[in-house]
């Protein structure tokens, strides 16, 4: 997508912008300034006439291959440090990753400027706010483009951007956020929201988007996260609120005890908020009155008089997700009728308990859920709608520590009646140590039902399970595949539980318990 996004700037009238406008803090070498038509970070995929911008990783840098990318016609370079062989028309600045990000933002044509851009960040959540968000904008008769975790839509069209791409990325990178949002820009979105993860602000692609308004659902920070990766996490977040253009919305949880942080970062921006906890001091909260099997209805506060709302989706997490949804709208002044045509729409999220329903006697939820966190959110919602026994298939994972394992092993030793455990994605480690760390974390091992195979896992889930119960499969959500160090291998625990449900081997499995 890069490559496309640079060669179409031409067409759309904007044939070049000024690089000494767009880095004002930089030190030019052999000219004042210069007109950039094009750029890439990549020598081997630049085309003669761009500027080549040399960006550092783990993997690559830049400044190595200077001369290649001169060989190959680059008009000039944007560099952290001067390069003698470069000769003039050079720019040296501080972060060549942010500078690359604010060009490509400028030879779209500044397309957060010419659309309500919306971010949503946080630990728990992002993906089901945005959608929720979108949701509202469209009830509302605005078209609303949106940039999530597994995909995007131009308000148009939706694509998936496919389990290639790294956890928080665009296709295409900075040039790619910067094509996608001009898509939008085309097809006269109003709005875009935008899932930021803590990786893409880290990588500075971020840069040169302006935002009217931005939420986060949360200021937590994964399991096992070191305390320097997590100082990361938390400045990479600030530097979201720090992006909010003047008079745009700072929107904070206020159940979060970390929310005044954020609150307080963009003084020109305004400050809402939402909760649960303390309904007199935010400006958007709720009165939870029924959860079911059915969904969650709440009553909305904020909007001058209470307003219920028929959530399709069960659990007070996500009554905290739809608060963040409306305060995003009701910062941009959207109706309270909206707001709740919007949020009553949604039907289900994939993978977060997501129902399996094949006709059988009990209830079958599928849920992403694999840190102690997010599992005892899981179990506590499915426990308020489940009068039998509740059946965990918990699953080991690669890539975390024994804390981790070890925490979400005894939420489920707590709060589920019979366990499961099976294997998630091992990736890299060794699967029977993953186990081994897994079974560390329970009380009493013997009661475990330990089989690695995913699916004779959930079978015997299934098979166990009685009417009025629930069986929870927990760790991977939608995610239709399993990750091993030597392969990746099709699965979609969905689709595994329904076919066991229609084989009809659970119906005669009750039949002889009968």
């Amino acid at each position: 997508m890069a490559r496309w996004f640079v060669d179409r700037m031409p067409q759309r009238g904007i044939p070049s912008v000024s690089l000494r406008r767009l880095l004002p803090g930089a030190k030019f070498v052999g000219c004042p300034d210069w007109e950039v038509t094009g750029c890439a970070v990549d020598h081997r995929r630049l085309d003669p006439g761009q500027v080549f911008v040399a960006v550092r990783d783990a993997r690559y840098d830049g400044h190595g291959h200077v001369r290649e990318a001169l060989d190959r016609g680059a008009a000039g370079v944007v560099v952290e440090r001067e390069i003698p062989e470069a000769g003039r028309l050079q720019a040296v600045v501080g972060d060549a990753r942010a500078a690359h990000a604010r060009i490509c933002q400028a030879l779209a044509g500044e397309p957060s400027e010419r659309l309500a851009t919306l971010g949503v960040t946080g630990v728990q959540g992002k993906a089901i706010v945005s959608l929720m968000a979108r949701a509202i904008f469209e009830a509302a008769g605005l078209r609303c483009g949106m940039i999530g975790g597994s995909g995007w839509t131009d308000g148009v069209t939706a694509r998936p951007l496919g389990v290639a791409e790294p956890a928080g990325a665009w296709p295409g990178g900075a040039a790619g956020l910067a094509s996608i949002l001009s898509y939008m820009v085309e097809r006269q979105c109003h709005a875009g929201v935008i899932e930021v993860g803590a990786e893409a602000l880290e990588s500075r692609a971020l840069e040169g988007v302006t935002f009217q308004a931005a939420v986060a659902t949360d200021l937590a920070v994964p399991a096992g996260t070191s305390p320097d990766a997590a100082l990361r996490r938390r400045r990479a977040k600030a530097r979201l609120f720090r992006k909010i253009a003047p008079g745009g919305a700072a929107i904070v949880n206020d159940d979060d005890p970390n929310a005044e942080i954020l609150g307080g970062l963009n003084l020109d921006a305004r400050r809402v908020s939402f909760g649960l906890a303390r309904p007199d001091r935010v400006d958007l909260s709720a009165i939870i009155q029924r959860v079911d099997a059915s969904g969650t209805g709440f009553l909305l506060l904020g909007y001058g008089r209470p307003t219920p709302v028929r959530l399709r989706l069960v659990g007070e997490r996500h009554v905290s997700h739809a608060l963040a949804a409306a305060a995003l709208a009701w910062s941009m002044h959207v109706d309270v009728g909206a707001v709740v045509a919007g949020l009553e729409s949604i039907a289900g999220i994939a993978g977060h308990l997501e129902s399996v329903d094949a006709g059988q006697p009990f209830d079958v939820r599928v849920d992403e859920a694999s840190d102690a966190a997010t599992l005892s959110r899981a179990l506590s919602a499915l426990r308020s709608i489940t009068a039998g026994r509740i059946h965990l298939i918990l699953s080991a994972h690669g890539g975390q520590d024994r804390e981790t394992r070890r925490a979400a092993s005894h939420v489920a030793e707590t709060a589920a009646d019979r366990v499961v455990l099976t294997l998630g994605d091992p990736r890299a480690e060794d699967p029977d140590a993953c186990m081994d760390d897994m079974l560390g974390g329970f009380r009493r091992p013997g009661k475990v039902h330990v089989q690695p195979d995913r699916r004779r896992a959930i079978e015997a889930a299934l098979s166990d399970a009685r009417p009025g119960d629930a069986v929870l499969i927990a760790g991977k959500g939608r995610n239709a595949y399993q990750i091993f160090a030597d392969r990746v291998v099709p699965f979609d625990d969905a689709a595994v539980a329904r076919t066991f449900l229609n084989a009809g081997r659970v119906r005669a499995a009750l039949a002889r318990r009968a």
